[in-house]
């Protein structure tokens, strides 16, 4: 239980920094970015995980080659997943392209790796 709510708190406190980091991705206020948390939250550790089982197998040789960077880019893939699953499901959260959508997952990934480094 302790690891979801990280997860919410975590996912919500980078969506409410990443419209300030990339021009084109709207979030509509605290409340909003509390629901979005809560719904990548769920998302990711209930599909997270398959997510990035499957992900690893398929660009295996690619992370095998880029080392740490591969996994980087696997973990953004699966937060682009999240967001864009996240973005259909709560009003509010908007992505103006997929290009917009990507530069937030890899923001969002370089977040997470941030604090998971700081705890």
């Amino acid at each position: 239980m302790g690891s979801l709510l990280a997860s919410v708190l975590g996912f919500a406190f980078g969506l409410l920094l990443l419209p300030f980091m990339i021009g084109g991705f709207r979030v509509g206020g605290m409340g909003t970015a509390l629901k979005a948390g809560l719904v990548c939250g769920i998302l990711s550790a209930v599909l997270g995980k398959v997510l990035v089982a499957l992900l690893t197998l398929v660009f295996l040789l690619p992370i095998m080659l880029l080392g740490p960077f591969g996994v980087f880019a696997v973990q953004a893939l699966v937060n682009a997943i999240l967001l864009a699953i996240t973005a259909r499901l709560v009003d509010g959260v908007q992505f103006e392209r997929t290009r917009t959508l990507m530069w937030a997952a890899f923001a969002l990934t370089g977040l997470q790796t941030a604090a998971k480094l700081l705890v």
